[in-house]
C-alpha cells in the first residue's frame, strides 16, 4: 500500500513509518516533530492501529498546518 506525506496536498510517497516527506517534516516546528515521535508506537504502520495519543498529536499537527503552515 502506498503511503503519502501527511501535509495537505502533498503527493510525495514516504515510508509507512514516516509522518511526511523531508520538506514538510522540517517545516513543522521541532516541538511538534518531537511530539509525533514521542507518540509513535513502533509497528503502528503495520497494525493500522495508532494510539489515541498519536491521533491527538496528528490532529494538533494538522491544526498547526492550517493556521501557520502556508507561509
Amino acid at each position: 500500500m502506498k503511503h503519502l506525506c501527511h501535509w495537505p496536498g502533498c503527493t510525495k510517497p514516504v515510508p509507512p513509518k514516516m509522518w511526511g516527506c523531508r520538506e514538510h517534516w522540517f517545516r513543522l516546528p521541532k516541538p511538534l516533530r518531537d511530539d509525533i515521535w514521542d507518540a509513535y508506537v513502533p509497528g503502528q504502520e503495520i497494525t493500522k492501529n495508532p494510539s489515541p495519543i498519536y491521533l491527538a498529536v496528528a490532529s494538533r499537527v494538522q491544526d498547526w498546518i492550517l493556521k501557520f503552515g502556508n507561509g
